[in-house]
């Protein structure tokens, strides 16, 4: 974990307390307001779930994800039977055990975080199953920030990442 995890991890706590708290209140009541209340709910429980659930190098991925989606950047996916053009990115999703959901267009992309090996490159990344039987490679549109290279700076010491791009280790050692 990182040094402002436990802070970043107390506030969605108290934020989901209070919308679940909320919810309740407002169980009989049909509306689109309720429903999106409830969005919001579990947006804050997956942001709980990136910080808590998954490696390093899959934060790292979730977090250039979430700055691309802020951002209107766009993914795209290519794997052995889908060549997906970039789209925008709708959704992500943490599900228990380490279940990543990203929506972007109209594909839903899942893979389990201890089931792949990482490959970083300045704008896209590569996720190999550990049994070397389906390969995901993931283009963005904008390349990895270096503030979240820094931040991530423990993915050259995580056993889940294969190789690193020499530019990305560039910033990493703060050249």
């Amino acid at each position: 974990m990182l040094q402002e995890d436990e802070l970043l991890l107390e506030s969605l706590e108290r934020i989901y307390r209070a919308l679940d708290s909320e919810i309740s209140r407002l169980k009989q009541i049909k509306s689109i307001h309720v429903e999106k209340i409830m969005e919001i709910e579990e947006e804050i429980q997956a942001y709980a779930r990136i910080i808590e659930e998954i490696s390093v190098p899959a934060r790292m991925i979730l977090e250039h994800v979430l700055v691309l989606k802020d951002k209107s950047g766009q993914m795209a996916v290519e794997s052995s039977n889908i060549n997906f053009p970039f789209s925008v990115i709708r959704n992500i999703k943490i599900d228990q055990f380490g279940l990543i959901n990203i929506q972007a267009g109209d594909l839903e992309l899942s893979w389990r975080d201890i089931d792949f090996h990482y490959f970083f490159y300045p704008d896209k990344v590569e996720l190999r199953s550990k049994d070397e039987k389906s390969i995901i490679k993931l283009f963005f549109s904008l390349h990895f920030g270096r503030q979240t290279i820094k931040k991530f700076s423990a993915i050259q010491k995580d056993q889940g990442v294969i190789y690193i791009h020499p530019m990305l280790c560039q910033i990493i050692q703060g050249q």
